[in-house]
C-alpha cells in the first residue's frame, strides 16, 4: 500500500468515525414535563393524525414558519400534519391575535370536546413591542404555542428545548429533545 492510499483510507475512516458519532446520528432521550404537565394525545388539537386550522393573526409569517419546523425538523417530524382548513374538513385550531397586558407572548387555549375548534392566541402588545417584536422572537412563539397544539409539555431549563417556559435564548425550531417528545408521543 503506498502513502497516497493509506492517507486516502485513513481519512475515510476518520469521517466514517466522526459521522456516525455526530450528534445527527445519535438519538436524544425524550425529556420530563416540568411539574404539574403532562404530554398527551387527548390535550391535543390533532384530530386523525392532522390539526387543520384557520387563521385570524397579522403573525402569518410566524405561523407558517411553526408548522414548517413541526413537519420538517431533519424530516422526522411527519407523522401529524398541519394544514390549512377547508370547506369540507372540521377546524382543529384556530390562530387569533388578541391585545392585553397579561404577561404573556401567546398562549394554546384547549377547549376538548367533539368538534370543538382550540385556539392559538398571539399577544400583539409582547409580539409588537421593542422588545419581542423581532421575526426570530415571533417564529419561537409560533413554534412553541404550535408544540402544545401538538401535546407538548413545557420542559425545564435542564434540556435545550422550544418548549421552554420562557423565550430566552430564542429557539425557532424543534431540537433534538423536543422531536424525541414528538416521536414518544405520535410515533
Amino acid at each position: 500500500m503506498n502513502v497516497v492510499t493509506m492517507v486516502a483510507l485513513a481519512t475515510a475512516t476518520a469521517t466514517a468515525l466522526l459521522l456516525t458519532n455526530s450528534a445527527h446520528m445519535r438519538r436524544v432521550p425524550a425529556a420530563a414535563c416540568v411539574a404539574g404537565e403532562s404530554e398527551s394525545r387527548s390535550r391535543s388539537a390533532v384530530d386523525d393524525s392532522e390539526i387543520r386550522f384557520t387563521e385570524s393573526t397579522k403573525y402569518d409569517e410566524a405561523r407558517t414558519h411553526a408548522a414548517k419546523v413541526w413537519q420538517s425538523s431533519s424530516g422526522t417530524l411527519s407523522k401529524i400534519k398541519v394544514r390549512a382548513d377547508s370547506a369540507t374538513t372540521v377546524n382543529d385550531l384556530e390562530w387569533r391575535d388578541y391585545d392585553r397586558a397579561d404577561g404573556r407572548a401567546a398562549y394554546y387555549h384547549y377547549r376538548g370536546g367533539v368538534a370543538e375548534t382550540d385556539y392559538i392566541y398571539l399577544n400583539k402588545r409582547v409580539l409588537d413591542s421593542r422588545e419581542h417584536g423581532t421575526r426570530d422572537y415571533r417564529r419561537a412563539t409560533a413554534a412553541h404555542e404550535l408544540g402544545h397544539a401538538l401535546g407538548l409539555c413545557h420542559k425545564s431549563g435542564r434540556v435545550l428545548s422550544l418548549m421552554w417556559t420562557s423565550v430566552d435564548p430564542v429557539i425557532t425550531a424543534p431540537t433534538d429533545t423536543d422531536q424525541a417528545n414528538y416521536r414518544r408521543l405520535w410515533g
